[in-house]
């Protein structure tokens, strides 16, 4: 959850889903004139077609429905902008964006484990997630990027035209999106793949095989006992099924580690207390104590966590 203080857009003065549009041109904006590759994801940029719908009738309120009833897409609602940017522009845009009055509020290593997105806020726009890879898609980063551009589309946001995924890559998106939340019900995976046509899948599953994201997806689409065996295989079970057992879940994710220093670098950051995130939820720097008290309760709930694991398990045994 992001601290109040942060929620860069008032709704007294801006609704929030205006501020996130306004979000979008102005990275635009600021990635053409400074050459960022970058790729407007989710919330705004979703195409019509990926979106719910809502019958609507032409009759004035109070008077009898006629039979010109139409379909009419219904806008996402999202709380900040969410932009996939060319891994090796990354650098380039933040420092842009500092000259801009952008201030980083989490940066990668503060987020989820997968250090995906460094959260940046701004005083009259909408926060923004700016992401370096998707979580879901294992391969190279720079040549999954590359990809989803050769195809990009134009997608007007805001009256600014900006870059987004082909719409076969925006299905592959919403669906890793969906799946990592653990929400396989979601109207995203419905329109994206259920719904599907034949084609439409084999487009999203030829995606995902050139970007290393089979497997996340197999997750989303019920076919993930295809990939039993892999490093990851247990973490997209873990994050799919929204697994409760946290260190279930910390073990998946050491274990989906692509080398050893990463394995170790994982499993600290997933049992040591972040100092950054807790001056951030705390408007000042932790004093001694605090820290003291956050590694403390961070055993505890380590060693609570791993008993009622262990329970559990002898439990089901019996």
């Amino acid at each position: 959850m992001r601290p109040a203080r942060f929620d860069s857009v008032s709704a007294e003065t801006l609704p929030l889903g205006v501020g996130v549009q306004f979000t979008h041109a102005a990275l635009q904006v600021l990635a053409e004139d400074h050459c960022v590759d970058l790729l407007h994801i989710k919330g705004p940029a979703v195409d019509p077609a990926l979106l719910d719908v809502r019958e609507m009738d032409d009759a004035a309120p109070g008077e009898q429905a006629t039979a010109d009833v139409r379909s009419v897409p219904v806008p996402r609602r999202s709380v900040d902008a969410d932009v996939l940017v060319r891994p090796s522009h990354v650098e380039r845009l933040i420092e842009v964006m500092q000259r801009h009055r952008w201030t980083t509020l989490y940066r990668f290593e503060d987020g989820s484990a997968f250090e995906h997105a460094t959260t940046m806020s701004h005083p009259f726009l909408a926060m923004v997630d700016i992401h370096r890879r998707f979580p879901g898609i294992g391969g190279d980063a720079e040549l999954a990027f590359e990809r989803l551009w050769r195809e990009r589309q134009t997608a007007l946001i805001a009256g600014q035209p900006c870059a987004v995924p082909s719409v076969t890559g925006q299905r592959l998106v919403l669906i890793l999106h969906a799946t990592r939340a653990g929400a396989l019900g979601h109207s995203d995976i419905r329109r994206s793949w259920t719904d599907a046509t034949g084609g439409e899948r084999a487009a999203v599953q030829a995606l995902a095989e050139d970007v290393g994201a089979e497997l996340a997806l197999a997750a989303g689409t019920g076919r993930l006992h295809a990939y039993r065996g892999r490093p990851d295989y247990e973490l997209w079970l873990a994050l799919s099924t929204r697994e409760h057992a946290k260190p279930k879940v910390w073990l998946a994710r050491v274990r989906a580690a692509p080398t050893k220093r990463a394995a170790a670098r994982t499993a600290v950051r997933l049992l040591v207390p972040n100092p950054h995130r807790m001056e951030v939820a705390l408007g000042r720097r932790p004093t001694a104590g605090e820290l003291a008290r956050a590694y403390v309760d961070r055993a505890l709930w380590g060693a609570r966590e791993l008993w009622a694991t262990v329970h559990d398990r002898r439990g089901r045994r019996r």
